[in-house]
């Protein structure tokens, strides 16, 4: 009996075949011989762009943004899983629209000078559908895709000190890595289940 092999969706697979074929790109052009430097660090990122205040700037909106996903997780959940339904128990639906709208803006702004204009997208993206490869439930998926986004992160911006490489495009592709990681491990505990079932069932 073959195992069936759960496939991201539509917009999943599209954003990872965009992202992963730009961050792939990127990175060979730079390969190559590279190209013109002030466009690669405003679409891609670059690191010689972040000062040090744009350090503190990002440690204070990195905690907002933690602060208020752990603080509202109920809330966003409703809302992200229902939005009708959480309107008719008397939920605040469009104020928290609005704070998702204003995470989203302070993610992007937080993440732009470092993984490019590009690669935003990507970040708010594929560290999820990995999760979700994973793990079920929505505040299992948030931990383990924001786990995910920091290990990525750390991972590209430590590679990317050490070779000349654009952070933005290394960081997705590590992102993508461990999304294929998750496709395969599912795939494998699906054949594993298959094959200790009795037969005949």
């Amino acid at each position: 009996m073959a195992c069936k092999l759960d496939l991201p969706s539509r917009d999943t697979a599209l954003a990872i075949l965009f992202y992963g074929g730009i961050a792939g790109g990127v990175v060979i052009i730079q390969l190559a011989g590279g190209t013109s430097q002030s466009l690669m660090a405003y679409l891609f990122g670059s690191l010689a762009t972040v000062t040090h205040s744009d350090l503190w700037v990002a440690l204070a909106l990195a905690l907002v943004i933690l602060l208020v996903g752990v603080g509202a997780r109920p809330l966003l959940f409703a809302v992200t899983s229902d939005e009708e339904h959480a309107r008719a128990i008397g939920l605040p639906v469009r104020a928290v629209n609005v704070l998702i709208a204003i995470m989203a803006a302070l993610t992007v702004t937080l993440a732009m000078r470092i993984v490019g204009a590009l690669m935003v997208s990507a970040l708010m993206i594929v560290p999820v559908a990995a999760a979700q490869q994973v793990v079920r439930g929505f505040t299992r998926t948030m931990r383990v895709s924001m786990l995910l986004g920091v290990v990525c992160a750390v991972r590209g911006l430590l590679l990317t000190v050490y070779v000349d490489l654009p952070p933005g495009g290394v960081i997705v592709l590590i992102a993508i890595g461990f999304y294929i990681l998750g496709v395969l491990a599912q795939a494998g505990i699906g054949r594993a289940r298959i094959s200790h079932e009795p037969k005949g069932t």
